[in-house]
């Protein structure tokens, strides 16, 4: 027996509506759950001070394969933290799989005055595996996300191929 797909990843952030109109607007993610964290009992598991209180939000993506947890909390740090950049542990970048056309059309549609763009829409090739497309945002509260377009498992084989034997046609 193994585990399985991740079930959701929460993230915190400092204004819920921001971020659930990043993920809805943006990325087309939609709202599956709202619900509020006030059952001391979780608010312990969780390790915050007692009395502290949240929001959360579930997102999901057209799969309906994991979801994303969106939670604003009621206290906040002495010093808030700033985004994590590699290669500092732990969560820095959430990457979500799409198609080349969508991730041009996110492109088109953002304003640059409201969401920095890290890397605009970019196609490389990735050694043994084939072309990608690849663009990275970040989100309201700098969490750096990732959009990826992969090749299908038949155009990995024929790009392997042709790797192989550069006469050959994909």
């Amino acid at each position: 027996m193994s585990v399985s797909e991740i079930h959701h990843a929460a993230i915190t952030v400092s204004d819920l509506d921001a971020s659930a109109a990043f993920y809805q607007q943006v990325l087309g993610f939609k709202r599956t759950l709202e619900m509020p964290i006030i059952d001391p009992e979780t608010i312990q598991t969780m390790g915050l001070p007692e009395g502290a209180r949240g929001q959360s939000l579930y997102l999901q993506g057209p799969t309906r394969i994991g979801q994303l947890e969106l939670i604003q909390w009621s206290v906040r740090p002495e010093a808030p933290p700033t985004p994590l950049r590699a290669p500092a542990p732990g969560v820095f970048l959430l990457s979500f799989e799409t198609t080349s056309e969508e991730i041009d059309a996110i492109y088109a549609r953002i304003d640059p005055a409201k969401i920095t763009v890290a890397c605009p829409p970019r196609r490389s090739v990735l050694e043994n595996y084939g072309e990608i497309t690849v663009m990275i945002v970040e989100d309201p509260d700098g969490l750096m996300i990732e959009l990826v377009a992969l090749p299908t498992r038949d155009q990995i084989m024929a790009f392997r191929a042709a790797q192989k034997d550069p006469t050959a046609q994909p």
